[in-house]
């Protein structure tokens, strides 16, 4: 690999058998499942499944402060902040789903236990779902959460931290700022950016071979879902690929990205893809590998043998 271009491991739960029931737990759960089928039948499961999440945007707790900042007009993003003054630095933190899944209620007390631990503001968005948007909407959401945020810290002080469609939106985020940039804007890229476990929509054999042969290990992700991704997150409408495939996106000047996944799930296949583009765009990322470790499994610290991973995140918000 290159100098710009790293490959680490991550912790790891080998030989803690509290993890390795809980893989064996959600493999008898049979969660690969709801995302199966035709896409009106992946659709329909995933409505009915959001229909359960219902819960207060706002929590009416007093364990931090929260601001809800409206986002053109109709759309949400939760701001938590340890203490009622803005710290210097924050984090804009995007949930995954695979662009048809929702937030649930722990989101939020994961933003709170980010902010915590960081003694960061935490901005989260709700942005809209693939069922009647497109993926460039979601990402023109985002991307004005962050012109929001820029009016309170400094481009440096901010984090970028997204989990599974979260991370690959913000990593779309970094491609539409270029794209703007060039057409003579002057948005200025954030201090750190940290996917975990994101994914991309395969364009060749060897990204469908890779992602065959890490599905049989996958207890989260079927292969199919990535093929089926595309129809979903173009919604009818005609995207640039850029946005879907993301990992073949424009990541000039983005900042030190630390990728995080699990060497038995599905999404780890775009790792050389995404490599490959870092290295085109002369950009600086590291890649944490978790031996044996399953999807989005450094940001799920109430999982056993996950907490090490998701500590050594923190240490490198905290590092910044």
């Amino acid at each position: 690999m290159s100098e710009k271009i790293k490959l680490v491991s991550a912790p790891d739960a080998r030989g803690n058998m509290l993890y390795d029931l809980t893989k064996f737990i959600v493999t008898k759960m049979k969660m690969k499942q709801s995302l199966v089928g035709t896409k009106e039948e992946v659709l329909a499961k995933a409505a009915k499944m959001n229909q359960k999440r219902s819960f207060q945007i706002i929590p009416g707790d007093n364990k931090a402060h929260y601001t809800d900042h409206l986002i053109g007009g109709k759309y949400h993003c939760v701001e938590t902040d340890i203490r009622t003054k803005r710290q210097k630095g924050a984090i804009l933190f995007v949930f995954g789903g695979g662009m048809i899944l929702g937030s649930d209620k722990g989101d939020i007390g994961l933003c709170r236990k980010i902010a915590q631990t960081t003694k960061r503001d935490v901005w989260f968005p709700y942005y809209p779902l693939c069922h009647e948007h497109d993926i460039l909407e979601n990402v023109q959401m985002i991307s004005e959460c962050y012109t929001k945020m820029l009016r309170f810290y400094k481009p440096e002080n901010i984090v970028f931290l997204g989990f599974s469609s979260g991370g690959a939106l913000l990593l779309d985020l970094i491609t539409y700022i270029n794209e703007r940039n060039d057409s003579g804007e002057n948005i200025p890229m954030p201090g750190l950016l940290i996917p975990v476990s994101p994914g991309s929509v395969p364009v060749n054999d060897k990204e469908r071979e890779r992602i065959r042969r890490l599905e049989k290990k996958d207890i989260m992700i079927p292969a199919s879902y990535m093929e089926l991704a595309r129809e979903i997150m173009c919604h009818g409408r005609d995207i640039p690929e850029k946005y879907l495939a993301t990992a073949y996106g424009d990541f000039r000047n983005a900042p030190v990205t630390h990728f995080y996944y699990g060497s038995h799930e599905t999404l780890y296949a775009f790792a050389p893809s995404y490599a490959e583009s870092y290295k085109k765009a002369g950009a600086d990322c590291i890649f944490h590998v978790g031996k044996g470790m399953h999807h989005c499994y450094a940001l799920q610290y109430f999982i056993p043998g996950c907490k090490p991973a998701f500590d050594e995140i923190m240490e490198l918000i905290n590092g910044k």
